[in-house]
């Protein structure tokens, strides 16, 4: 999405509103996703190598983009075409409200989508931050929390502090989607590009086996009427991802994910956080 709406100037509000140190070329092989080649073929040597510090630099990133929207808009037009067909075809423009579904917390893929689709949507996250109705371009967005609503990142909220767990293994095997284009060859399909793979991706089928205990533990509980509270559900969450030990070591490996889009490589959740003897 960041890459979709990379010329639009209404985007950048909430593309750009993150934790970033280094050049403008680095943002934008990163964040957005362009080759080497791109960046240097439609930026000068002097845009590139600027050094930047997001959130505090965004008004001056805001202008270069702005300043470069002919540009960007060639840069990314493939892309921008074969996803709207893309979600033309999926019958998204025909649908009166699109309902998102997430971990959480910010939204920020569902207001960039609310711009793209230009309708209103609904977000429904584990955790969201914000929650509630905003407007965003004439439409509406709003978010709500199932877990827990108002709490924000690094403010003590094991759960979402440490959501990186949750990310980790809520994944698809294909990995971290970063492109779409128009079949060269048949114009009635695409052709999508992923990032490298990770552990979750590489030995998915242990992945698998999680999901289908996950989904049979669901099912016999909702037979037997078992129900668990929101403060059960966060004792539990918080005593798997504070303390060493709980998580089984056979599935350590999957808890790595690819965090690339802003220029971390991979990062292991159990190490980052503590848990690995």
């Amino acid at each position: 999405m960041f890459k979709v709406m990379l010329d639009d100037p209404r985007s950048y509000a909430y593309s750009l509103d993150f934790s970033f140190d280094g050049t403008v070329k680095e943002l934008l092989r990163t964040r957005f996703m362009l080759s080497n080649a791109t960046v240097t073929s439609f930026f000068t040597e002097n845009e590139l190598n600027k050094i930047i510090s997001l959130p505090s630099d965004i008004a001056d990133v805001e202008r270069l983009f702005t300043s470069q929207q002919s540009k960007l808009s060639q840069i990314i037009a493939p892309t921008k075409q074969a996803y709207l067909a893309y979600l033309a075809e999926l019958g998204m423009f025909e649908l009166e409200t699109i309902n998102f579904v997430d971990v959480g917390y910010s939204g920020t893929i569902q207001k960039l989508m609310t711009i793209l689709l230009d309708k209103p949507t609904i977000g429904h996250y584990l955790i969201a931050s914000k929650p509630g109705v905003i407007e965003i371009e004439n439409q509406q967005a709003k978010m709500i929390g199932y877990l827990k609503e108002g709490k924000k990142m690094g403010e003590g909220y094991t759960p979402l502090d440490r959501s990186m767990f949750l990310e980790a293994i809520l994944t698809a095997p294909q990995g971290q989607f970063q492109d779409i284009r128009v079949n060269q060859l048949n114009e009635d399909n695409y052709d999508f590009y992923f990032g490298r793979k990770v552990n979750a991706q590489k030995y998915f089928h242990d992945l698998t086996q999680i999901m289908n205990g996950a989904v049979s533990f669901v099912s016999t509980a909702s037979k037997n009427a078992i129900e668990y509270s929101h403060d059960e559900v966060e004792q539990l969450l918080t005593q798997y991802l504070e303390k060493p030990n709980m998580i089984p070591r056979s599935s350590h490996h999957l808890f790595a994910i690819d965090d690339d889009v802003t220029g971390n490589g991979t990062v292991d959740a159990l190490q980052f956080f503590g848990l690995k003897q």
